[in-house]
């Protein structure tokens, strides 16, 4: 995962993601979509959205995997932030398609 600090929380479980982590991984998909910035906004707004609990958590997840979709890096990288049973499973499919 992006960043470090990570911590264990339990037997069988992955490193939960801190704040330093969330920061690296918002830099990477800024840094991905400098060249589409209505899409990073997108992004954005699904983030505070989610954080003003405007949108449940499966539909963040639901927009962050179609905004996201064919950037397989970065849907793995936003599965360190989600509970091993939510985690996007198909991110590979549409792989190497633009948005």
């Amino acid at each position: 995962m992006v960043g470090g600090g990570s911590k264990h929380v339990g037997e069988g479980s992955k490193p939960k993601a801190n704040i330093d982590d969330a920061y690296a991984y918002l830099r990477a998909v800024r840094v991905r979509f400098h060249n589409d910035k209505p899409l990073f906004h997108d992004f954005v707004t699904v983030m505070n959205n989610f954080k003003a609990r405007r949108i449940d958590r499966n539909g963040c997840i639901k927009e962050v995997e179609q905004l996201l979709k064919g950037h397989r890096d970065l849907i793995s990288g936003f599965n360190a932030f989600l509970p091993k049973c939510l985690e996007i499973k198909n991110y590979y499919i549409g792989a190497g398609e633009g948005r």
